[in-house]
C-alpha cells in the first residue's frame, strides 16, 4: 500500500513538473510554443477573407488529436460560440502535425470564428486566436 501511494505521489509531480514547463500553457503567442496558423488569403486586420484554406500547425510534443472551429455572435461571449467544423486529419511534417482545414463561406447568424487545439495532455482546448476572427465573404466570391 505505501509503494503505491508513493509511486502514485510520484507520477502527481511529475505531471505537475511538465505542466510548468510547458510554454503553451502560458499562452500561443510565446515564442517557444510553437503553434503556427496560415491563412489564404491572409488576414486583413482581424477580417477573415473567405473562402479560406487555414492551416495550423502544432508541435507533436502536445499530442494534438483534432482542431475545432466555432462560430458565434460578434461581440459573443465563449458560451455563444458552437462547434461548426472539426478535424482530426493531419500530415506529420517535421515535427508538427500540420491540420487543414477550408471555410467556404460566411454563416449569417454568427460571423465569427475560434480556432482550438484539442490535445489529451491539456485539460482545456487551446485557443488559437486570442479575439474571434470576423468573416467577410471576399468580392466576386
Amino acid at each position: 500500500m505505501r509503494f503505491f501511494c508513493g509511486l502514485m505521489l510520484l507520477l502527481a509531480a511529475s505531471t505537475m513538473l511538465w505542466a510548468q514547463r510547458e510554454p503553451c500553457l502560458a499562452g500561443i503567442d510565446s515564442p517557444d510554443c510553437g503553434i503556427k496558423v496560415t491563412l489564404d488569403p491572409p488576414l486583413s486586420g482581424n477580417l477573415l477573407p473567405v473562402p479560406n484554406e487555414v492551416t495550423i500547425e502544432v508541435p507533436m510534443r502536445l499530442h494534438p488529436s483534432k482542431i475545432q472551429l466555432n462560430n458565434g455572435p460578434i461581440g459573443g461571449v465563449a458560451d455563444d460560440f458552437k462547434l461548426l467544423a472539426e478535424t482530426s486529419h493531419y500530415k506529420k511534417v517535421k515535427g508538427v502535425a500540420r491540420f487543414t482545414m477550408e471555410i467556404k463561406s460566411c454563416p449569417e447568424t454568427a460571423p465569427a470564428f475560434e480556432f482550438y487545439i484539442i490535445a489529451p495532455h491539456f485539460p482545456y482546448p487551446i485557443a488559437v486566436n486570442a479575439a474571434p476572427y470576423e468573416c467577410k465573404a471576399s468580392a466576386g466570391k
